[in-house]
């Protein structure tokens, strides 16, 4: 390994997922990093990168490819690194078409090739038999041999990056990975950092998870936007680490969007659990770090702990769910419910119910005034979702050209926002466990022989990966008169998908703020002000150093973002639709006049 102790290392993150800005790498390129690090794989995307297979298209993000093309030659004058785990489910062929686009360009850089996180075979044959394979969230055990297995990619950690640097690569094409794990590789390699290193280890992952989404770091997504000028398009985000593993997140200069506390903070609580924040390499408690505004868009992170990890890691499993599709007509103007109802009626009696279909959901949106308001406040749009394991009942035959055919028999002003469509497959995840002795992760050099990383054996105790629940805390001790507003006028919220779950973090400037908030939002609280979770498992977790609190609800997303009917199905908006809700707080807590908000 490189041993650096006093040097920063510069990542600069060009992609948050499969279809961001391609002129990102060059931006970051121009600014100046040392490495750079894009995230393309959301466990929606290995299935649709699956999907390409099925019809003959690469298993890997092509555009990475695209956009190294335009920007190889200033990574080797540069000496810059490129970690990404745009190989997808073909890492080897990715890195095969780089290094024909290398060579046309008469250029010397080295690619390495990432492989063993794919489990698909390994569970048609022996591995499936003697395995048992438990839903995370349900507890169930899946029955493999009733289903087709789509994709079984398991996460791989930081190890095998760090291998492919030491043996001279300047690309490191990755597979299914954690996303933190692409800065915690290069910054092990560069610092030397051995395995049980866990208080550094855990430091590169919040910055590597911080950075991973891209602007969602420097203002994007953000909801509390509006107490600033116009953002503009946010810029991109850099994470500086430091050898003992902190690190200061800022953004390309003179870019838009800005880089707080409050904004690090948001990224901090996308897509989490509790406490623990599991990673192959180390357990991240993210309850150690602390926050400090350095001013000018710098942000610094300090004080991370980080514990020995699991013996396991996270398979994501998708499988063969059946076949979807969905249509949507407009409604314009007054007796909205009347309309919506005899819609339903109609499109009921022509296609089946909610007992006909494996799921069924009718959306209505709108309208913002039914009388007297103009042309789009007056409008409202009602989707039908279906989706069964029998494409016939979900085909554009059965389902969308029904529907379309009672246009002239049905609601005045009946529309529809897009065409009839045909039905599409979809497919269920299955989150669960799986030892890390079954994999093997294999590094190859421009296409060399392989080269086995072993997973490192930790000395002493693993962590608990605890998701202890907090339902009840100490009564507030925030007094003085209340006033009724919505949450979102003192506290700023986010949320996300992780699996079949949503979660909603949600969090304040202020102790007596937080004690006021984490006293209110019990669980029970929650499930009055969100009550499409009323009759669904909800967790809560206390995050005393963010002042915030973050909620797992479990089957809000059905069984994941590709089955899932909701509009929102990927619960990005449930944050917005907390902090809407009006609640009764202390008066003191309110933002003064032209200032921040507690």
């Amino acid at each position: 390994m490189t041993t650096n102790t006093s040097d920063l290392l510069r990542f600069g993150a060009f992609s948050g997922f499969y279809g961001d800005n391609p002129d990102n790498m060059g931006v970051l390129l121009q600014e100046g990093v040392d490495v750079l690090v894009g995230d393309y794989l959301a466990e929606l995307t290995m299935l649709i990168l699956r999907k390409n297979e099925m019809r003959g298209a690469p298993g890997y993000a092509r555009t990475f490819v695209t956009q190294l093309r335009d920007n190889l030659p200033r990574i080797a004058a540069g000496g810059v690194k490129v970690v990404a785990n745009a190989g997808g489910l073909d890492p080897e062929g990715c890195a095969a078409e780089i290094r024909g686009v290398i060579q046309s360009l008469g250029l010397e850089l080295t690619v390495a090739a990432i492989t063993g996180d794919d489990l698909t075979e390994a569970l048609a044959g022996e591995l499936g038999q003697t395995i048992e394979l438990a839903n995370i969230d349900t507890g169930e055990i899946l029955e493999l041999g009733q289903h087709e297995i789509m994709t079984a990619n398991a996460y791989l950690g930081a190890w095998p990056i760090v291998a492919a640097l030491e043996a001279g690569a300047d690309i490191v094409v990755c597979p299914r990975m954690t996303d933190a794990s692409l800065v915690v590789g290069p910054a092990a390699w560069h610092y030397g950092w051995a395995a049980d290193d866990y208080d550094q280890l855990a430091g590169a992952v919040v910055a590597g998870h911080v950075i991973e989404c891209g602007g969602q770091a420097t203002g994007g997504n953000f909801s509390h936007f509006h107490e600033y000028d116009d953002l503009g398009y946010p810029g991109l985000p850099i994470a500086e680490m430091a050898a003992d593993g902190s690190c200061v997140i800022t953004k390309v200069k003179d870019s838009g969007g800005i880089v707080t506390v409050d904004t690090v903070k948001s990224q901090l609580f996308y897509e989490i659990g509790g406490p623990e924040y599991q990673n192959p390499d180390v357990i991240t408690d993210l309850t150690s770090l602390a926050l400090v505004d350095l001013g000018g868009d710098r942000v610094e992170v300090t004080g991370v702990r980080g514990v020995v990890p699991t013996g396991t890691t996270k398979l994501a499993l998708t499988y063969e769910g059946g076949y979807r599709n969905s249509m949507t007509v407009g409604l314009t103007g007054a007796h909205v419910e009347e309309k919506v109802a005899w819609l339903r009626r109609q499109v009921e009696g022509r296609v089946g119910a909610e007992h006909y279909f494996d799921g069924f959901r009718v959306a209505v949106i709108g309208p913002a005034r039914d009388i007297d308001g103009n042309y789009d406040e007056a409008t409202a749009l009602v989707t039908f979702n279906v989706r069964d394991r029998d494409p016939k009942k979900v085909s554009r035959q059965a389902f969308a050209d029904r529907i379309v055919q009672i246009c002239l028999a049905s609601i005045p002003g009946f529309y529809m926002t897009a065409p009839p469509a045909k039905e599409r497959l979809y497919g269920v995840q299955w989150p669960c466990l799986i030892d890390k002795s079954v994999l093997t992760p294999v590094v190859k050099i421009d296409g060399s022989s392989d080269r086995p990383v072993l997973w490192p054996q930790p000395d002493g105790e693993p962590g608990t990966g605890s998701t202890e629940v907090v339902t009840q805390t100490a009564p507030t001790a925030v007094g003085g008169p209340v006033v009724r507003v919505p949450l979102g006028t003192v506290f700023a919220t986010r949320s996300g998908d992780k699996g079949g779950k949503a979660n909603v973090g949600i969090w304040g400037r202020s102790e007596e703020g937080y004690d006021w908030l984490r006293s209110f939002l019990t669980v029970e609280h929650f499930q009055e002000l969100v009550p499409e979770a009323a009759d669904l498992k909800v967790e809560r977790h206390e995050f005393p150093n963010l002042l915030g609190v973050n909620f797992l609800v479990y089957g809000y997303l059905e069984d994941g973002v590709s089955s899932c009917l909701r509009i929102d199905a990927q619960a990005k908006g449930v944050g917005e639709y907390l902090a809407s809700k009006t609640v009764e707080l202390p008066g003191s807590l309110l933002p003064e006049p032209g200032g921040a908000r507690p």
